[in-house]
Formats: structure tokens, C-alpha cells, sequence
């Protein structure tokens, strides 16, 4: 399975559009011709860390940006709404990489949320996913087939 932040993008809509009915979801923040209500996932840390055996632990942060209409008077209680349904939906979660076939379920670290200024709802969390790198080298043989040469 391939990891990219496409298909966590992609993988996290997916999950969340039943549960969020009417919400658009987008990849980046969007300047121009957002549809409201919205949400966007935004990269905030990232760090990667070799480990043995040729594994690598990477550590993301994120943070899931929603945001509604402007000067409705019942905002903050949309923002809390939404915030309780990531509470529920997001311990876990199913990852597809954009070549489908298997899912990986991704567990969440470090949940938080908070409303900035009024007008806009942060959902911040971690994943922690061991990822490995292919390859490319051949792999050494049996010492039976190794034959010598002296030129």
C-alpha cells in the first residue's frame, strides 16, 4: 500500500461525508468559490524517524479546518455539532491508497479542538504510520550460486 496526503485527504472525506451531510471537503484551503459549509485538511508538523528494519515512523500533524456561513447567529453551535461528530468518528479511521484494493484502518493521537475568533472550528490530531521505502537494490544471493572469476 502507498501512503501519500492525497489519499488521506481523499480517505478522510470519504469517511466523514455521511456524518457531515452537506459539507464540502477539500483538499487545500481554498481562496475563491468555496462552497459553504467547508472543510479543509491542513498540514501543521511532520517528522519521520528511521527505525529497525528499514522502517521509518512518520508522525503528522493535521488539523481539519471547518467553516460556515459568516454572521449566522448560531455559529458556534454548528462548530460544536460538527466538533462532536469528529469526537465520535475520528479515533479511527479506514485509509485507501489511490490504487484502492486493501484498507488500513489509522488511529488517531492527541485530539483537539477549538473555535478561532468565532468564525472558524480547528480540529487538530496526529497519526503515527510506519512506512517503509522499496527496494531497488538486488538482494543478495545464496553463496552456492556465487561463482569467482579472476581475470
Amino acid at each position: 500500500m502507498i501512503f501519500t496526503m492525497q489519499s488521506l485527504s481523499r480517505s478522510l472525506a470519504d469517511y466523514l461525508a455521511p456524518a457531515l451531510p452537506g459539507v464540502t471537503f477539500y483538499d487545500n484551503p481554498n481562496q475563491q468559490g468555496t462552497k459553504m459549509p467547508a472543510m479543509f485538511l491542513e498540514r501543521t508538523k511532520a517528522k519521520i524517524a528511521r527505525k529497525l528494519g528499514g522502517r521509518f515512523l512518520r508522525q503528522l500533524g493535521l488539523d481539519l479546518v471547518c467553516l460556515v456561513d459568516y454572521n449566522l447567529p448560531d455559529m458556534e453551535d454548528q462548530y460544536t455539532r460538527v466538533a462532536d461528530v469528529l469526537d465520535e468518528r475520528l479515533d479511527t479511521f479506514p485509509y485507501s491508497s489511490a490504487e484502492g484494493g486493501e484498507i488500513a484502518r489509522l488511529r488517531t493521537y492527541e485530539r483537539s479542538w477549538y473555535i478561532q475568533d468565532g468564525d472558524t472550528l480547528h480540529y487538530k490530531f496526529d497519526l503515527k504510520i510506519w512506512v517503509s521505502a522499496e527496494e531497488d537494490a538486488a538482494l543478495m544471493q545464496s553463496i552456492q550460486s556465487y561463482t569467482q572469476e579472476v581475470s
